[in-house]
């Protein structure tokens, strides 16, 4: 199975592109799709942008990876608001000012 992570693109050149993770994190990936532009939403695999995706599809990978993440919290006896508080901050970074629980 593979993690797919959302970005955003914050700049492309040829066949790389710099995109933002969020929390701080930036990093440069190889493009293996058609027509990137700075701004797209993208889904990166082992340092590839392997597709684009709207705004809304990003959201709801970064929701899913979150209940993912909170259920293991629980499983685990932390602190899932912890792990909320992270994810909305995260995508506070990503995708400015959209609701995510």
């Amino acid at each position: 199975m593979c993690w797919g992570i959302p970005a955003r693109v914050l700049k492309v050149e040829g066949f790389k592109a710099l995109v933002d993770f969020g929390g701080g994190i930036k990093r440069e990936v190889l493009v293996a799709v058609n027509d990137l532009r700075c701004s797209d939403y993208v889904i990166v695999h082992a340092g590839i942008v392997i597709s684009k995706i709207n705004k809304e599809e990003a959201l709801k990978v970064l929701e899913a990876y979150m209940d993912m993440a909170v259920q293991q919290a629980k499983e685990d006896g932390l602190n899932e608001e912890e792990v909320k508080q992270y994810y909305r901050e995260l995508k506070s970074e990503v995708f400015g000012d959209v609701n995510i629980e």
